[in-house]
């Protein structure tokens, strides 16, 4: 059996990793003797006729995608045209979105045949038995599916997997280097489940409230494997790294035994972090701590049940200030019960932690599928704008409340956004006037090459122009960076130095690769043979010599 996953688009202000949850589910398909290829959208562009060229190549019997509430419409878009290519394709969806409107989804999208809830390991794998006979759709528990022209939705799973039982994501499988030319870090987690009953998030629905912990041992060895793939730095995704101390002291126990140098972050929750935790995380390896903070207000902290005190908060971000730990909070604007004056609240108390040395940011509500927020709105008093899935990214408000209209909401979304653009602003008038310092030459250069990359990843420059005949079987590196240069310089309109820059510090960086042979120089992001599979549209010249190429009209595919 063949299955191919499909990870939607996901916006790059939002920070993409390379994909958890598919990893994991690609591994358990693969660990089963079932054929696998991933489609990531996030870091390649997208269009029904390179999923056409895709299902041809592979000719999978299952299409499944997963899919955040931001993301559904990418999703179910790939899907809808998937089904449109092949109808006999068995086409599928899971993820946090879907798992809490399995009903409703599959009555509005004909092209989605069935629908996971819930964790997918075990599931997929009965999925797959029952779409090759071996069982029937109605005995797989956590599964909604059509019927004729009814919707069936079965029991949910019983329990949760033993997530040490899991095989290591199938990395291989995603186009890393992509991941690496755009600066993001790369995840993974040590365990699954959270305590709390935070009535804006889905998480302890989803994995549910006990926590169920990897050893030590297996986590490090996940580390170690990662510190080997060339990213910046690895987040820990747990819901809650620090619930248990004594597996997080176990974690960082074992990297300093290895000698192990890598930089992490973590999530964790002010009520569980103290000095001596956060000093031997410090010394593990860990940079920053995140922490949830959702609001200066006690109110509001009681009313979305998290279970936190606002001298908690202090007290958590002077404790990473003596470890060594950069502490990060975020605030959500439009809680239940905000006001103008909850709103100033939260923006002072912000202030006074970046000035204790914690950096803060802020998110607009967004009301997800199986969160209280929107099962209970009305009892909340919280009024919901939009059941637009795209604009569900945390960027600009989609609720109100009785004294915090959008429009207050939003003119905290604008101040945040004048900040950031005044600050990237200052940075090009110190470069300009010769104050900058090494390291804001650093991050320009980075933020320039990551604008570079990220056209050409999404507009298929390589994969469409990124080869051309030669005269010669072999053109040397000087010849191969300036044909390359020409072709992307003329493809997405940027500047020939900027993209000779980024061209360069990607071959030297093992991000971009060429070779030429049997008279083509050809082009391509240094991936496995296995994700390039499913990235490439083009695989040969099609448009000649390099001169040909640049005459070529541009909209040629």
């Amino acid at each position: 059996m063949r299955f191919l996953l499909i990870n939607p688009f996901y916006p790059l202000v939002e920070m993409p990793s390379p994909p958890l949850g598919i990893g994991y589910l690609a591994a358990t398909l693969e660990r089963a003797g079932i054929e696998v290829r991933v489609l990531d959208m996030v870091v390649s562009g997208y269009s029904p006729k390179k999923l056409e060229q895709v299902l041809a190549d592979f000719d999978p019997h299952i299409v499944g995608a997963t899919s955040v509430t931001m993301t559904f419409m990418s999703a179910i878009s790939a899907i809808e045209d998937a089904k449109r290519i092949n109808p006999e394709l068995v086409t599928a969806m899971g993820g946090a979105h879907v798992s809490f409107c399995a009903e409703e989804t599959l009555r509005a999208h004909p092209g989605l045949d069935m629908v996971a809830m819930g964790e997918g390991e075990e599931l997929i794998l009965e999925l797959c038995d029952a779409v090759a006979g071996k069982r029937s759709l109605a005995s797989v528990a956590g599964l909604a599916y059509r019927e004729g022209s009814e919707i069936c939705v079965n029991a949910p799973r019983d329990g949760f997997l033993d997530v040490d039982t899991l095989p290591l994501p199938a990395r291989h499988l995603t186009p890393l280097s992509r991941y690496r030319a755009i600066g993001t870090p790369i995840s993974m987690t040590t365990s699954r489940g959270c305590p709390f009953q935070c009535i804006f998030c889905v998480g302890r629905k989803l994995v549910g409230a006990k926590i169920r912990y990897r050893e030590a041992k297996s986590v490090v060895d996940e580390m170690e494997h990662l510190a080997a793939l060339g990213f910046h730095q690895v987040n820990l995704a747990d819901d809650l790294f620090t619930a248990r101390k004594p597996h997080a002291y176990a974690v960082c126990d074992e990297i300093i035994a290895r000698g192990l140098k890598l930089h992490w972050t973590s999530f964790a929750n002010v009520m569980t972090v103290d000095v001596p935790l956060l000093s031997r995380m410090r010394e593990a390896g860990c940079s920053t701590v995140s922490f949830g903070l959702e609001s200066a207000n006690q109110e509001i902290l009681k009313t979305v049940k998290k279970g936190t005190k606002i001298h908690r908060i202090l007290q958590a971000v002077e404790a990473c200030i003596e470890a060594g730990v950069n502490p990060h909070g975020s605030f959500i604007v439009g809680l239940p019960g905000e006001t103008p004056e909850t709103i100033r609240e939260s923006i002072a108390f912000s202030h006074k932690l970046k000035e204790m040395g914690a950096h803060t940011g802020f998110h607009m509500l967004a009301p997800f599928p199986g969160t209280a927020v929107r099962d209970e709105s009305s009892k909340l008093k919280l009024k919901i704008l939009t059941d637009d899935w795209d604009q569900y990214h945390a960027n600009h408000a989609i609720t109100e409340t009785p004294w915090a209209d959008r429009e207050t909401q939003q003119a905290v979304a604008a101040e945040i956004d004048d900040a950031v653009g005044k600050m990237f602003w200052e940075l090009v008038e110190r470069l300009e006037n010769g104050t900058a310092t090494p390291e804001d030459h650093a991050h320009y250069a980075s933020v320039e090459r990551q604008a570079v990359y990220y056209d050409m990843m999404m507009g298929d420059v390589l994969e469409t122009w990124g080869a051309w005949r030669t005269d010669s079987d072999v053109v040397d590196r000087e010849q191969a960076l300036s044909g390359i240069v020409q072709l992307v310089t003329r493809a997405i309109g940027k500047p020939s130095d900027e993209v000779r820059r980024a061209v360069e510090y990607g071959l030297d960086h093992d991000l971009l690769r060429y070779r030429s042979e049997a008279g083509v120089c050809r082009w391509q992001f240094a991936d496995s043979e296995e994700s390039l599979r499913v990235t490439e549209v083009v695989r040969t010249a099609p448009h000649g010599s390099l001169q040909q190429a640049l005459e070529a009209p541009i909209a040629a595919e």
